[in-house]
């Protein structure tokens, strides 16, 4: 039955009749739109259903760009902090369960936590209005030991007083994680699978799910032009998901899949009524206006058209996902992405006003970050020289610092330390008096080991110290004694 479920889920576009959003013409534009889309960058995959119906279901693009295997709906993406919903529901079935209560103080759970956080509330952390930080400054796959990590989470201060405030945070939903497991006796990933997953029949998503490996996956490709793997070889390798990233993002899913997820809470086959509305009451403010307001895992806010939106995106600055849910119109639109570009974040929102306003869909475009990667990548030779390149083509198009910073620290952080100091060095070029621009360009040469230009732009950025507030000094300042210390 599941593979006949499968191929039954695989329809690429539909022309049932029905009072409709999009009729059969304005599906066919759309899917010739996104086909010109991948010609122009785009990849990934598109899922529109209406009133319980598909009526596109297709990929765009291959799974990798020198293989041969297409996108499909059956192609796993990272779904980044969309995750955040199946943690959330994961905490409404233990609450329907009568073992947890959204008002339990997570003082219940964790030891010798300090005063200040004795009294947040699993509600507060569903809602990011318990004042948690983000999270502990390590990376996704920076595997801390379970008591460390919390330890050090609940160590930092809060950002305002529990309930007092909304900041979002990540780290907030890996408590909730660990919580779950501290509940149920068993892994986070377990309890979605018995309580969430099979019983939606999603077979193909999870974290280390077995049978994601026999799956394609969709690698990654950093703005849109660095080859960055798939997200699941990675967890594979590790056999581990690290708690900076359990919990809040990362998990691996198909749109079919997902399509599924989206009629079992509709169906109340995960959860019932009256636990599942609580995931899509607008509880907290998430801006000052209170023009959207976050649930338990998923924003709920109005739309132009007066109607109601429950959704949540998620990126790990690779990856896109975009979950979009318009229940007034019985309208999904499901979007994934593994080429995050400068058009991509906007597509599934463009998408919306198609179908509905039937608003021309604009030009998709890589923008300018990936161009100045994309030349920096196929031009050949020392860091100096394809600085010199990027600058003869890219200099008078420029206008925000900020574009090669951080361009150049996310390819730090791939391990393409020429393309980064190329970039960087251009960017201490253009804007030569902002000190942290010269500390990024000292932490590429520090990473990659060339000491002596390290010195000399840590030096560059002590020089540049504000007279308060200088948020890089202390990097600058310890790297330079680490280069003494090894000289």
């Amino acid at each position: 039955m599941r593979s006949l479920k499968i191929a039954l889920l695989a329809l690429v576009i539909t022309t049932s009749p029905m009072v409709s959003a999009a009729d059969a013409s304005d599906l066919n534009k759309l899917d010739q739109y996104l086909t010109t889309a991948k010609n122009n960058g785009f990849s990934g995959a598109v899922l529109i259903a209406e009133d319980g119906k598909l009526r596109l279901n297709k990929g765009y693009g291959k799974t990798e760009r020198q293989g041969s295997t297409p996108i499909t709906a059956d192609t796993l993406f990272d779904t980044g902090s969309v995750t955040k919903q199946f943690t959330a529901a994961a905490v409404m079935h233990l609450v329907q369960q009568g073992k947890l209560s959204t008002a339990t103080p997570i003082s219940r759970f964790f030891n010798s936590l300090p005063e200040d956080k004795q009294a947040i509330t699993l509600h507060q952390l569903l809602t990011h209005s318990a004042g948690i930080a983000n999270g502990i400054g390590a990376s996704d796959f920076t595997h801390v030991p379970t008591d460390e990590f919390f330890n050090r989470l609940f160590a930092l201060p809060l950002y305002f007083a529990p309930g007092e405030g909304y900041a979002y945070s990540n780290a907030g939903y890996s408590i909730l994680a660990r919580i779950i497991e501290l509940v149920s006796g068993v892994s986070y990933e377990e309890y979605l699978q018995k309580a969430l997953f099979e019983p939606a029949g999603m077979y193909h998503t999870g974290y280390l799910n077995p049978v994601l490996a026999e799956l394609p996956a969709a690698a990654g490709y950093l703005f849109g032009e660095v080859e960055t793997g798939s997200t699941r070889d990675k967890y594979f390798e590790d056999a581990a998901i690290a708690w900076p990233l359990k919990g809040n993002g990362g998990m691996l899913s198909t749109m079919n899949d997902m399509y599924l997820w989206a009629q079992a809470l509709q169906s109340e086959s995960v959860l019932s009524a009256k636990y599942r509305d609580q995931l899509f009451k607008p509880h907290v403010a998430e801006n000052e206006e209170g023009t959207s307001h976050y649930g338990y895992g998923w924003a709920v806010m109005p739309t132009p058209r007066e109607t109601t939106f429950i959704g949540h995106n998620g990126s790990n600055g690779t990856y896109y996902f975009d979950f979009r849910w318009l229940p007034d119109e019985k309208i999904l639109i499901l979007f994934a992405s593994n080429a995050l570009v400068e058009s991509t974040m906007a597509l599934p929102y463009n998408i919306e006003q198609y179908l509905f306003e039937k608003e021309p869909l604009p030009v998709y475009e890589t923008g300018i970050t990936s161009q100045i990667v994309g030349l920096s990548l196929n031009t050949t030779g020392s860091p100096e020289h394809k600085k010199a390149v990027l600058q003869k083509n890219f200099a008078s198009k420029i206008d925000n610092k900020r574009i090669l910073n951080r361009a150049g620290l996310r390819l730090v952080d791939h391990e393409r330390y020429n393309d980064a100091i190329a970039l960087l060095l251009l960017n201490v070029e253009l804007y030569s008096d902002d000190g942290n621009l010269w500390d990024s360009l000292g932490e590429a040469y520090f990473i990659n080991g060339q000491y002596a230009p390290a010195k000399q732009a840590f030096t560059q950025a002590i020089k540049r110290k504000p007279a308060e507030n200088c948020f890089w000094c202390d990097n600058s300042a310890t790297r330079l004694k680490q280069i003494s210390e090894a000289d």
